[in-house]
């Protein structure tokens, strides 16, 4: 079985190997000791945090396979993004340009650095060791935030996003950033991709083009990986965008990656949970898979099972209800998987 709780400083080691295994990409969980603790001590700050409205918090989760106690994943929300520093992204739109007297009209696809994301709340690091790629063990932990945030509604904004990992080579090299940021920056796609994670993001403002890109005038090569997601991160996007996010034309300033964005309460596992007693089966389960989850803030847990809808509640396993820490009665919440 496979159990989603909240990170903590034991974790640390299995974090930085998760973080040295994600490679080159995920800005937001860098391959950084000093970074990633931070990371889990302001996760931790969050949750003890009485929040009647979403400021800077963030959280950190950890997947455990309870057959060995191995920390094989982690995820993580941002609460709000732009609280201190604008968060940037590229917005693509179109630009027209027209004579009458040559009777010539064409819209121009361009590149506008703006920040429209900030003030909202952001799905991050979605990273699972390459052994438990498994359809149970990644919907659990991608879908184990959204039930957390529909426990605590109040914790985050009305609007979520989500950035998909862009094309890179095996080298870790970008023909998007090779292509505009280099020129800016004069340092490697690595390099940039490693400031971003483990340092404010004040650079960015004062280096990045103003004005906006024509996507024409780039190489085809960086043309044709904007809005891509890399091959690595398609699991974990379908996993999104069958919950209900959807593109709406923006990329990373970075890699072009796509973001991908929805209205929270619409979303697929949030408008569909529910909440009731749990339920103890005398036999077996011939229930169909469910996310399960109980506890409240830092005693917040989710294991994926099969369980039984009743009248009274969800009907569980004893081996379930162990590993939620729970027994007969408990308040859980639940949803399909």
């Amino acid at each position: 079985m496979y159990l989603v709780r909240p990170a903590d400083f034991a974790d640390l080691p299995a974090l930085e190997r998760l973080a040295q295994q994600a490679g080159v990409g995920i800005t937001n969980f860098p391959a950084n000791r000093e970074r990633l603790n931070d990371k889990i001590a302001s996760s931790r700050r969050s949750l003890q945090t009485d929040v009647v409205q979403p400021g800077n918090e963030s959280y950190l989760f950890v997947l455990v396979n309870t057959n060995s106690s191995e920390i094989v994943g982690c995820c993580g929300i941002d609460a709000m993004v732009g609280v201190d520093t604008p968060f940037y992204s590229y917005r693509i739109d179109e630009v027209v340009h027209a004579s009458p007297q040559l009777q010539i009209h064409n819209r121009i696809p361009a590149l506008f650095l703006c920040h429209d994301y900030s003030g909202t709340s952001r799905l991050i690091a979605l990273v699972v060791d390459k052994a438990h790629q498994n359809p149970t063990a990644m919907s659990l932990l991608s879908r184990a935030r959204l039930l957390f945030m529909a426990r605590h509604p109040e914790r985050f904004t009305k609007r979520l996003f989500a950035e998909l990992r862009g094309e890179n080579d095996k080298h870790g090299q970008s023909a998007f950033w090779d292509a505009l940021g280099k020129h800016f920056f004069t340092m490697d796609f690595k390099k940039a991709d490693y400031l971003s994670g483990v340092s404010n993001k004040h650079f960015i403002a004062e280096l990045m083009p103003r004005y906006p890109i024509y996507v024409p005038t780039l190489p085809e090569a960086a043309q044709e990986v904007i809005g891509v997601v890399h091959e690595e991160s398609s699991q974990s996007a379908d996993i999104l965008l069958n919950e209900g996010f959807e593109f709406r034309g923006y990329v990373d300033i970075f890699d072009a990656g796509p973001t991908i964005e929805a209205r929270t309460e619409s979303l697929h596992t949030i408008a569909q949970q529910k909440m009731g007693k749990a339920l103890i089966l005398t036999e077996n389960s011939k229930g169909p898979m469910h996310l399960i989850s109980a506890g409240h803030l830092e005693t917040f847990r989710v294991t994926a099972a099969s369980a039984e809808p009743q009248v009274a509640g969800l009907a569980l396993e004893k081996t379930t209800q162990e590993t939620l820490g729970i027994s007969s009665g408990s308040r859980i919440q639940w949803v399909v998987l």
